[in-house]
C-alpha cells in the first residue's frame, strides 16, 4: 500500500469514526514528516480534542507551531505537555531549544533542561539535556 492510499484510508477511518485517535495521530505524523505544518497541526489538534493527555502529541504540535513561526503558541503547548506529564522529557528539551533559539533566553532554557534532570536524570533524553547545558554554559557569563 502506498502512502496516498494510507492517507486516504486514514481519512476514511476518521470520517467513519471521528474519535479514531490512532488515525488522527497517524495523519498528524505523516504530515509532520513531510513538513506540512497546517495539516499536521489540524490532525494533532483533532487527536488532542479526543484525548488531551497525550504529551507526545502535544509536543509534536508545539514543534509544528514553532516550525510555522507561532513561537508563543509553541511555548504554551510545550509547557502544557510538561504540566500534563512532568516525566515527558522531550517536551523539556524542545521547550528549552525554543527558549534558546527562538526567544534568545538562554537562562530560562537552561533552567528547563536542569528541571528535566531533576525530574528524571535517567530519562532517555537526559543526555541531550546535559549536552545542551554544556553547549550553552559559556553563553550565560
Amino acid at each position: 500500500m502506498d502512502e496516498k492510499n494510507s492517507v486516504a484510508q486514514l481519512k476514511k477511518r476518521l470520517n467513519m469514526d471521528s474519535n479514531d485517535i490512532d488515525a488522527a495521530i497517524a495523519l498528524g505524523n505523516i504530515y509532520y514528516d513531510h513538513g506540512d505544518t497546517a495539516q499536521s497541526i489540524l490532525y494533532y489538534r483533532r487527536a488532542l480534542d479526543i484525548n488531551p493527555d497525550l504529551a507526545g502529541v502535544r509536543t509534536d504540535l508545539g514543534t509544528m507551531y514553532w516550525r510555522n513561526g507561532d513561537i508563543s503558541l509553541a511555548e504554551q503547548v510545550f509547557r502544557e505537555a510538561i504540566a500534563s506529564d512532568p516525566g515527558f522529557g522531550h517536551a523539556y528539551v524542545n521547550l528549552g531549544l525554543l527558549l534558546h533559539r527562538a526567544k534568545n533566553d538562554v537562562r530560562e532554557a537552561r533552567a528547563v533542561w536542569q528541571k528535566l534532570l531533576a525530574v528524571d536524570p535517567e530519562h532517555d533524553v537526559a543526555t541531550k539535556a546535559r549536552e545542551l547545558l554544556q553547549e550553552t554554559a559559556a553563553l550565560i557569563n
